[in-house]
């Protein structure tokens, strides 16, 4: 059917299809002739033509699928996705291809074409599919049998040719089986090598972890033979050997090299420096006036943080022990603190202990002329300055005098300056950054980092008495109310707030006797009034206010006023609906 379809377009475009000035014949039964009046008898239409041809209708992939039932062997021309003549079979649209092997797959149907290639091999055995640089991506297959009958996961090594098993990306290979392989535990992506890892840390370009979760875990440096053996570990820059850490059978030391052996750690816990045969835990060994020992810690964080140089202790349960002894000329200890920004001490001390006195420094006085002073501490410069500085408690066993060296009572303060909102005050509770307190000789402010805030006086219960004696208490002003205890200039929100009366509570409006005005009556005090009666007007609410417990039971009144005329109503109501 392909080929008849093929002979009929190259007859109908060799043929012409658009014909010049000619005779044309349409006659009622028989040929018809498009440019000849002789058309050949076996054809339906025939066209002759040496300057044009047969032009089929043009129309896109997606318009030729939109064809609503296309009949079987109709034809058109496809303007994109594969252009080219398209005849319907049927079923489905099919491309006229010229005749010959397929070079290219892109039109072969889901059922399977077969590729117009010969696939037996030549003399030597080889076949072509593809070249170096038109290569196949991926090739699916059953089974793959080698020339032994064996297939690709039958086969053993040497036996046909090949090695079943699989494997992951960038994984050393290693055989799992005689003739198997799979992954080894040494990963490899060209950057770096891992063992039992894929990942990185830091900048190293080989890691090794350890599979054990607890305990040891690690790489041991194995070194063969019976004595003198030195295995060491090396580094080197530009091929050329730096340094290198080694163990000494010999001397049983661990040792680190470089231009030398520096640094020495016995099997016994002694670490020597400059010296091969330590003495003490820590040996230190120099020579000249230089310093046998220099110990700095680089700072370059912000705030006042401290912490210990040199910690040197020395500790006995029974209580005895000196951490630290030193004499020498003129000073026994020199404490010198080059702080920079930060905070700095030239000498700290601390104590502790389970029992009796600890003292973390100690000092006393004695003189028959003049003062004595057991510690003295002085501050000339820094934007911190601290004559003395405790963490913990502080004990005086006399009187405290902060700004006069007179105190008359445990804790006496002179000098300073009026509190304020951003500063100021005698003394000052709490961070300035902050919520605090500050107080001065006659004031007392609660503050928040330079605004106002809450003072709060027994927060968690108690009783507050102010002014007991005559005074008056005042809120948003500075004049008392005449005749009043309490003065707020500004609104009062509370939760609740109970008045006690000395007066009756207006339950007298339900006494039998009780004179009820009529509604015309209190209509008539409304038109005139303008207020209920017994209320005060708005013109004296606002000249005078109003007496909270004295409105309560005004209002009160008219409510139960206001009750029997609604029983009174409804009463009325029964009687005209009886009717």
């Amino acid at each position: 059917m392909k080929k008849q379809l093929l002979l009929f377009a190259a007859a109908l475009i060799a043929g012409a299809t658009m014909v010049k000035a000619q005779t044309n014949t349409y006659p009622l039964t028989g040929s018809a002739g498009l440019g000849t009046t002789t058309p050949t008898a076996s054809a339906l239409l025939d066209m002759t033509s040496t300057s044009q041809g047969l032009l089929a209708p043009r129309m896109t992939k997606a318009q030729r699928d939109a064809i609503a039932s296309p009949a079987t062997g109709l034809l058109i021309f496809q303007t994109n996705s594969t252009p080219g003549f398209y005849y319907y079979t049927g079923t489905s649209w099919n491309a006229i291809s010229t005749k010959g092997a397929n070079t290219s797959l892109s039109n072969l149907a889901a059922g399977g074409t077969a590729i117009n290639v010969g696939l037996t091999p030549a003399t030597n055995n080889t076949i072509d599919l593809g070249s170096v640089t038109n290569n196949w991506n991926e090739v699916y297959v059953n089974s793959i049998k080698f020339m032994d009958g064996t297939t690709q996961s039958t086969a053993t090594v040497g036996g046909g040719g090949g090695v079943g098993g699989s494997g992951t990306t960038n994984y050393l290979p290693k055989f799992t089986a005689a003739s198997t392989v799979g992954n080894s535990s040494i990963h490899d992506n060209s950057g770096y090598v891992g063992i039992n890892t894929t990942a990185m840390i830091g900048s190293a370009n080989f890691v090794a972890k350890s599979n054990n979760v607890t305990s040891y875990g690690g790489m041991y440096i194995d070194m063969a033979g019976t004595s003198g053996r030195k295995p060491f570990y090396g580094y080197a820059v530009g091929g050329l050997a730096k340094a290198w850490t080694y163990y000494d059978e010999a001397t049983s030391q661990f040792r680190l090299y470089n231009g030398g052996d520096q640094f020495v750690v016995d099997n016994t816990g002694q670490i020597g420096i400059g010296t091969l045969t330590p003495s003490a835990k820590l040996n230190v060994e120099t020579t000249g006036t230089s310093a046998v020992m220099k110990v700095t810690k680089p700072w370059t964080g912000v705030g006042a943080t401290n912490f210990n140089l040199v910690e040197i202790s020395n500790a006995y349960t029974f209580g005895y022990g000196t951490g630290l002894q030193a004499s020498g000329g003129q000073i026994g200890v020199k404490g010198v603190a080059s702080n920079g920004a930060e905070t700095g001490y030239g000498v700290y001390g601390s104590g502790f202990g389970a029992a009796g006195t600890t003292y973390g420094v100690y000092g006393t006085a004695g003189s028959t002329a003049g003062t004595s002073i057991g510690v003295y501490g002085i501050a000339t410069s820094g934007t911190s300055q601290y004559a003395g500085y405790f963490v913990g408690r502080g004990y005086f066993s006399g009187s405290l005098g902060i700004g006069t060296s007179t105190p008359d009572v445990k804790l006496h303060i002179e000098g300073g300056t009026d509190a304020e909102l951003a500063s100021g005050g005698f003394g000052v509770f709490g961070s300035t950054t902050s919520l605090n307190i500050a107080m001065d000789n006659n004031e007392i402010m609660a503050r928040n980092n330079g605004a106002a805030s809450t003072l709060f006086l027994n927060n968690d219960g108690g009783n507050i008495t102010m002014c007991d004696a005559s005074g008056s208490v005042m809120i948003g002003t500075a004049v008392p109310a005449t005749g009043y205890l309490l003065s707020v200039d500004g609104k009062v929100m509370c939760e609740e707030l109970k008045v006690q009366m000395s007066g009756s509570w207006p339950d007298y409006v339900f006494a039998d006797d009780y004179t009820l005005p009529t509604l015309y009556e209190l209509e008539a005090s409304i038109k005139q009034n303008k207020h209920l009666p017994g209320i005060p007007s708005a013109a004296v609410v606002e000249a005078e206010g109003i007496e909270v417990g004295a409105m309560q039971v005004q209002m009160m009144e008219k409510i139960e006023e206001l009750t029997l005329y609604i029983i009174e109503l409804q009463k009325q109501i029964d009687a005209l609906k009886a009717e």
